[in-house]
Parts: structure tokens; sequence; C-alpha cells
């Protein structure tokens, strides 16, 4: 593949990906104790293939979060990537565990946020809704399996280039491991990127199923304080 396709490919996967919320992994799969703290970074996206090899679109954002109580906490992002593209993009929301059991370390909470972008050139906003339902299970002290949906929920009646919009709801699954040692969480989470919509044709050959929406993976980062 030529260096200028290479390019093209990524650039053209870049701002698609700019105008679809759901590429982040969970930001909180557990509330943090009360009063805590955490900041963390992840790296990582949908899967594309530059030639015959299969990359991650280089999507990167960062976010700090607070433990309003032991099942509450609170949270807000920056979207880097996306501000390098000239488009200001945040999500804040709410971490909130809705059940647990301490005898199988089992546990389901809910993320509801809200996710916010602005351009610079001619200042277009918009705001999606989102929902993030997880159901996690401790391994000992140090290591958690976690398998949920996020729901991403589009208000507006019309796409870019005024086209109509024809879907409200996307339901994205996705399934993770995190390794806490001390003050540190590292974790992979695996995404199923709008599996609902065909992933042809496209400016990228973004890797699905089914020739539907896109794999994503994502690596991330937590310093908790």
């Amino acid at each position: 593949m030529k260096i200028n396709s290479i390019i093209q490919s990524i650039v053209g996967s870049l701002l698609l990906i700019l105008l679809f919320p759901s590429c982040a992994p969970t930001r909180l799969v557990k509330p943090l104790q009360k009063g805590e703290q955490a900041i963390g970074g992840n790296f990582g996206g949908p899967l594309i293939k530059l030639g015959s090899t299969p990359i991650t679109i280089p999507y990167t954002s960062a976010f700090y979060a607070k433990g309003l109580t032991d099942k509450t906490s609170v949270y807000g992002s920056m979207h880097l990537t996306a501000l390098a593209f000239g488009v200001f993009q945040t999500d804040i929301g709410v971490c909130r565990e809705l059940y647990s059991n301490q005898k199988y370390e089992m546990g389901l909470s809910v993320n509801p946020a809200l996710t916010f972008a602005v351009d610079r050139w001619e200042w277009n906003t918009k705001i999606w809704p989102q929902l993030d339902v997880n159901i996690y299970k401790n391994w000992g002290a140090k290591k958690m399996l976690y398998a949920g949906v996020n729901h991403w929920f589009e208000p507006s009646n019309m796409r870019a280039h005024n086209e109509k919009q024809e879907k409200f709801v996307y339901v994205n699954p996705h399934v993770g491991f995190m390794y806490t040692p001390k003050k540190w969480t590292y974790g992979i989470e695996t995404k199923w990127v709008a599996p609902s919509v065909s992933n042809v044709p496209n400016v990228a050959d973004y890797i699905g199923i089914n020739k539907k929406g896109a794999i994503g993976v994502y690596v991330q980062f937590v310093r908790r304080f």
C-alpha cells in the first residue's frame, strides 16, 4: 500500500471516529472509595486494516474521577486526539454501584454520562447521552473481569451534510480485564463498536463481524490517590 493511501486511511478513520463518541473504554467499572481520587488515560480504538496488517486507530483520552461515597463516583474526561484535530470533546458522568455480593466478589454498576463536542472552525456543538452497564467479578485482591454494554443515544434528527438520521440508539457490547496492584490499575478492553451498522463501503477497512461495526481494543492506565 502506498504511503499516501496509508495516511489517508488513518486520517479518514480518525475523522470518522471523532464523530462517534463510543471511542473509549469504560471509565470506572467500580466506584472509588469515598474521598478517593484517580487520574487515568487510555490508548486505542477500532481496528482497521492497512494492507494486510491490522492496527488500532490511535485514539487517546484522559480523565479524572473522585469518589463521593463508597457507591458513587463522578468523572470527567478530555479526548486528546479529538483536540489535536480541532474538536473539544469531553464525557462527564457518574459511576454508581447498584448491587454487590461480597461472598462471590461480584457486582453490578451503571455509568450514565453526557458527551459534549464542539469544533473550533464553525463552533458546531453536539451532546450525546450515554449509559454503560457492567457486571464484574473479582479474582482475588488484584484482578477483575467484567462485561457490559455501552448505549449511545443520538438525539439529533439529522446527520452531517443534512442527511436524515435513521438510527437513534447504538448498543456496543464489551468485555475487559483489570489488574490493580497497590495504587495503579492496568486494564484492557475490547468492544464491538456499532454492531448494527454496516462497515462497507467506508473510508477505512474496519475489522468487524459479518461486515458490521468494528472491533475496538483499548489499553487503560489509572493512578488512584
